[in-house]
């Protein structure tokens, strides 16, 4: 009789648990969830073609990589106030983790700093980094 009720008990126990794991997964499982291929190579194709453009071009692609990977971190339930913050959590997420924040740090520079200015192959080394970042977060 006692064997019953410590056997009852046991399988209450287990229930709880495995039910709180499925909410626990239905609630944020979802953070992590697939990535609209389709709309990130659209975007990424618009970028790519201003990279044989002027200076602005060159630079403005920058900024739009930069967005574009934020948004796909965003996506990915990384969290932070900033993109910098969220770079941070996603560093194992990254093949290579300095590359991206070097063109990160490119993108900084282009925004508060007067007259900087990138040849198109820094400009190309920055934007392959971007890509390589977004397709470690399968957006690519």
């Amino acid at each position: 009789m006692v064997m019953d009720e410590v056997l009852i008990t046991f399988l209450a126990v287990a229930l709880v648990i495995a039910l709180a794991l499925f909410i626990y997964i239905g609630v944020f499982g979802k953070k992590h969830s697939s990535l609209d291929r389709d709309y990130y190579q659209r975007q990424w194709a618009i970028i790519n073609r201003q990279l044989d453009g002027s200076q602005a071009e060159l630079h403005q692609a920058v900024f739009e990589a930069d967005k574009l990977l934020d948004r796909a971190l965003k996506e990915k339930g990384m969290r932070g106030q900033t993109m910098g913050d969220r770079l941070k959590s996603a560093k194992t997420l990254f093949s290579n983790n300095n590359a991206v924040w070097q063109a990160h740090k490119m993108r900084n520079r282009l925004a508060h700093e007067t007259g900087v200015r990138f040849t198109q192959g820094e400009v190309r080394g920055a934007m392959t980094s971007f890509k390589t970042g977004l397709k470690d977060l399968g957006a690519l």
